[in-house]
């Protein structure tokens, strides 16, 4: 991507932020739902320790008092970052990793005191598996965090634990591609110090993440490929025990090389998420290059659809959205990544951190419209940071926005962005 272009794009982004909702160019498919509305509004930010390139995935503690940041090449490990002051999120402490060992995903437990970190392979001389960090649990504090677990698990991109503290239970991905084992590690974390495995669940083949909708008893994991692409849902109701309940097999759909850019089409499911108001999922693709992924809404209670039988019924691309070239500028610029839903009391809207375009907000108020109203550029500071980026992102600049994560208790977002760092948003319904 040349700097012109980049440079067109920020000016369009602010614009974007000034006025308040996303312009009609950025409804790429030209939705005629002139409802929708939202406004994401930038609370603080922070670069933490900046080791640029490094930061991933977020989450917030359930009380949202904490939030926690992975890393992607092992120089970072896992930062703790204090949202007492949402103006001012401070990292709390760094849990520094090898250089040999990505730290992609992190998830608070339920329990205060207790986050865990997954853990990939650089090299050969790498470890896998998933590490249990005590900051203020039993033997650890929030300034003094102590490892206190590590589970064998192989290699881990992804990690997910049960939101009830009477049943400690961890998921962790374990399916590689083309897996013909079942694609969920189940952990017993009730002594976090000694965690047992409980075995494997869940269909073969390359789960990707998974999330977990405590009140339903529902996983939603997604597939990314091999063996099986697309969405499951699993019932659990015993957590220890996750069984499936149904699945979109993205098998005989139509994939983004096929249809012409904008059109509804399946391919590498990378997330899933559900919306906590109505009987709703929300399914992203992450495509890297050629024409991006985009965010399926699935109807799984709403009207005809179920767990036991996800139907499609709403699709949208990011803003900006075009074809991304095989280069290293412009690998993954447009496809959608990781995001959460926020229900208001007369719509949804869904956060989203979308790489290149920063983070965006959408408005699944009618979902089988779901239209993008707002973005803010993670760029802050970028130009006073040393832009190394890694081995496998050279040459990407910020916004490089890849974690998101929403915490009602607070009603605040907690975006993260590979190189600038860690931010914190409020979202409105309503117009700028």
């Amino acid at each position: 991507m040349t700097a012109d272009r980049r440079s067109v794009l920020k000016a369009l982004g602010s614009a974007t932020l000034l006025g308040g909702v996303a312009t009609a160019g950025a409804r790429l498919q030209g939705s005629g739902n002139e409802r929708a509305s939202g406004r994401l509004r930038k609370r603080g930010h922070s670069v933490l320790s900046n080791p640029p390139g490094e930061y991933t995935e977020a989450d917030v503690r359930p009380d949202g008092g904490y939030g926690v940041v992975g890393s992607y090449f092992g120089r970072g490990g896992s930062f703790l970052v204090d949202l007492d002051e949402p103006t001012n999120p401070t990292e709390v402490h760094q849990v520094p990793s090898s250089p040999d060992t990505r730290n992609a995903d992190v998830a608070f437990d339920p329990r205060d005191g207790l986050y865990y970190r997954t853990q990939e392979p650089n090299n050969r001389d790498g470890v896998g598996g998933v590490e249990v960090i005590d900051y203020g649990y039993e033997s650890g504090s929030p300034e003094d965090p102590e490892i206190v677990a590590a589970i064998d698990a192989g290699h881990t991109h992804n990690v997910s634990a049960h939101p009830d503290p009477e049943t400690p239970t961890l998921y962790a991905v374990n399916g590689g591609f083309g897996s013909s084992e079942p694609g969920l590690d189940v952990v017993d974390v009730s002594d976090p110090a000694s965690p047992t495995v409980l075995g494997e669940f869940g269909p073969a083949g390359a789960c990707h993440d998974v999330v977990i909708d405590g009140e339903r008893d529902l996983a939603h994991a997604a597939y990314i490929g091999g063996g099986l692409d697309g969405y499951v849902v699993l019932d659990t109701s015993d957590p220890a025990a996750p069984t499936e309940v149904g699945r979109y097999a993205y098998a005989n759909e139509p994939n983004y090389r096929d249809v012409p850019l904008g059109e509804v089409a399946f391919e590498n499911c990378h997330y899933a998420n559900y919306d906590p108001e109505r009987g709703l999922a929300y399914v992203g693709d992450e495509v890297a290059t050629g024409k991006p992924g985009g965010k399926h809404v699935f109807d799984i209670g709403y009207d005809e659809g179920s767990p036991s039988d996800p139907v499609p019924i709403g699709f949208t691309l990011s803003p900006n959205a075009e074809v991304q070239e095989d280069l290293p500028t412009e690998r993954l610029d447009w496809t959608g990544h990781n995001f959460d839903a926020i229900p208001r009391e007369s719509t949804t809207l869904l956060v989203s951190a979308d790489y290149h375009e920063g983070a965006v907000l959408y408005d699944v108020g009618d979902p089988t419209d779901p239209v993008s109203v707002n973005q803010y550029r993670t760029d802050d500071e970028a130009g006073t940071i040393a832009e190394d980026a890694g081995p496998g992102f050279a040459g990407l600049d910020a916004p490089m926005t890849w974690g998101m994560a929403y915490n009602a208790t607070r009603d605040l977002a907690f975006a993260v962005d590979m190189v600038t760092g860690a931010y914190t948003f409020t979202a409105t319904s309503e117009d700028g």
